[in-house]
């Protein structure tokens, strides 16, 4: 993936974040930015080919549920 389509497809995640689990555009933001998907993306821009949007959308929701348990 290009830097333009790993840029697209991170604004898809967010949009699907802000529809299926009601985030606010800037902690859909956040998410995506501190998520296993950027590390990954970082390592091999073609991580995510055999995942869909929404599917990264799912993990990234619980990763960041996950992390707010774990910070109370």
């Amino acid at each position: 993936m290009t830097k333009a389509e790993i840029r697209e497809f991170k604004g898809f995640v967010v949009d699907e974040l802000m529809k299926q689990y009601n985030m606010k555009k800037e902690d859909a933001r956040r998410s995506v930015r501190d998520s296993y998907l950027s590390g990954a993306l970082r390592r091999d821009q073609n991580y995510v080919d055999h995942d869909t949007v929404e599917e990264w959308a799912e993990f990234i929701d619980g990763e960041t549920k996950r992390s707010a348990l774990l910070t109370m």
